[in-house]
């Protein structure tokens, strides 16, 4: 009998699983309700604009103010948690690409230029600082442990103590 009633809990144990990992699944791949709502309203406009033969309007961009970005970021006075720091540096990097200037996070040099690796790297680092941010939704403490646990420490091990 006892043998009966492990296999039930483990079976019980297996289905709770089973409904948690369903769960998980789900809310990795939905959308708030509000993006939802905001993106069929974009579409039905874009419908209804298409329908009466007009065209679209291109969203005109806001302008970014690289000098001010730059004196929030390295200014004497700056305070910025980390959160603040990085969302503000990847605006810089995204308004110094925009213009027609070398990407911020790439090596130029007199005898030096970026290879498609350090491309991939540098797109990389700053798709997974953004996805960071996403993930902290405003909280400064959660990014910066989100940024921890998902990079790896890269530095040589050559003269580390372990």
């Amino acid at each position: 009998m006892p043998n009966n009633e492990v296999n039930e809990e483990l079976g019980q144990e297996n289905r709770e699983q089973d409904y948690l990992d369903t769960i998980a699944e789900l809310k990795k791949n939905t959308v708030s309700r509000q993006e939802y709502d905001a993106l069929r309203a974009e579409h039905t406009k874009a419908l209804k604009i298409l329908v009466e033969g007009g065209q679209m309007e291109p969203e005109e961009k806001e302008e970014v103010d690289m000098a001010a970005l730059r004196k929030e970021l390295y200014g004497s006075d700056s305070s910025l948690t980390n959160l603040e720091y990085w969302k503000k540096t990847l605006a810089l990097r995204q308004a110094i690409i925009d213009s027609g200037a070398n990407d911020p996070f790439l090596p130029y040099g007199s005898k030096i230029a970026p290879t498609a690796e350090d491309v991939e790297k540098a797109n990389n680092v700053a798709t997974v600082v953004q996805e960071c941010i996403d993930y902290a939704d405003g909280d400064s403490s959660l990014f910066t442990q989100e940024l921890q646990r998902r990079t790896i420490d890269a530095m040589p091990s050559v003269g580390r103590r372990r």
